[in-house]
C-alpha cells in the first residue's frame, strides 16, 4: 500500500521580493497593480499570513523577472 506524503507548501522569500521590487523601482502599491491584486493582499502574502495561488505566483515571477527559486521556497506541511 502506498504511503501518504505530506503536502508541499510554497512560502515567499519576503526579503528577496523587496530587493527585487527595489531593483525594478516598484512600490508595493505599484506591484499590486501590476499583479491585479490589492496592496492589502500583497501585504498579507509578503508577511507570510497568506500564500499566493499558483496562478499568482506565475504572474509574480513574470512581473519581477525572477525564477521560482529566487522568490519562493517549498516546505513539507508537517515541518
Amino acid at each position: 500500500m502506498p504511503t501518504k506524503t505530506a503536502p508541499l507548501i510554497v512560502e515567499v522569500k519576503a526579503l528577496a521580493f523587496r530587493e527585487r521590487m527595489a531593483r525594478l523601482s516598484l512600490s508595493q502599491n505599484g506591484l499590486a497593480r501590476l499583479l491585479d491584486i490589492t496592496s492589502g493582499h500583497l501585504s498579507l502574502i509578503l508577511s507570510g499570513r497568506r500564500r499566493p495561488s499558483p496562478e499568482l505566483r506565475a504572474r509574480m515571477l513574470s512581473v519581477l523577472q525572477a525564477s521560482f527559486d529566487d522568490l519562493f521556497y517549498v516546505v513539507h506541511a508537517d515541518e
